[in-house]
């Protein structure tokens, strides 16, 4: 889902430069507006949704300003719902980097030891056994 926000997102966001890209073709002086491929485009950028006021075409305006809170929207659910779940990008330094491993190759190292210690048991646990068991027997003896 994550995904798909993104490209909606995307998608508004170059459908936003298109209406703009189609704003400045409207200022070209030379253009005909009721040329097919101009007409399609200024069709599809929002120009004929509310006719003129005035001389003033407001409805590219009024496009931009639902498409930039359409943006907004997808954004805040974005960040809301799917950011934390986002690998995080950590930037440091070479000497930074090179402490990290080393910090995370002794943590590693620490951990295998705990677990060989509780798997096999330590030599002092064994040494301790040993003598008790002899102790034991040599009180058994007695």
């Amino acid at each position: 889902m994550a995904k798909f926000i993104r490209f909606l997102y995307r998608l508004v966001n170059y459908y936003l430069y298109f209406v703009v890209m189609a704003c400045f073709l409207a200022l070209v002086p030379n253009i005909n507006p009721n040329y097919p491929l101009f007409n399609y485009i200024f069709k599809i950028a929002g120009f004929y949704l509310i006719p003129p006021i005035f001389g003033f075409i407001i409805s590219p305006m009024l496009v931009m300003i639902v498409s930039a809170l359409i943006m907004m929207g997808l954004g805040k659910i974005y960040a809301k719902y799917y950011a934390p779940k986002d690998p995080k990008v950590l930037v440091m330094t070479p000497e930074q980097f090179i402490e990290q491993i080393k910090q995370n190759e002794q943590a590693y190292i620490d951990k295998v030891v705990s677990e060989v210690k509780e798997e096999f048991g330590s030599d002092e646990e064994k040494q301790n056994d040993e003598n008790s068991e002899s102790e034991e027997i040599n009180n058994d003896s007695k």
